[in-house]
């Protein structure tokens, strides 16, 4: 299982699937999309250096089957850039990045897009 700095380590030589260029997603792009999976359902991951926690937004938790636990809210700077209350957590998610799996604490917003934020913390 890859820890946090590992997964920066894949996510600094991660090959841009567009055009086969070699990217380096951290210092060019504070926000960047890559492809994983979460269960078995493959998705597109946005990982955000800047992010202290992890989001799924609510239709993505809903596609992936997630269910937020009301009791482990917490307020969230969402992706719009408002402060908003999470609906809850949805626990210890595991997320694969080119095939390695590692746990994320996720918390579940609110929003009209389906979108999962990885935090690096």
């Amino acid at each position: 299982m890859l820890d946090h700095g590992e997964l920066r380590e894949v996510v600094d030589n991660i090959e841009d699937k567009k055009d086969n260029r070699r990217v380096n997603f951290v210092t060019k792009h504070p926000a960047a999309r890559i492809y994983g999976k979460i269960g078995q359902t493959e998705c597109q991951l946005v990982i955000d250096t800047g992010a202290e926690v992890s989001v799924c937004t609510k239709p993505m938790a809903n596609l992936l089957k997630l269910k937020p636990k009301p009791d482990k809210t917490m307020t969230v700077v969402a992706i719009d850039g408002i402060k908003q209350k999470s609906l809850g957590s949805a626990g210890l998610v595991t997320v694969k990045v080119i095939d390695q799996p590692i746990q994320v604490e996720m918390q579940i917003i609110q929003s009209k897009d389906q979108v999962v934020i990885l935090a690096m913390d």
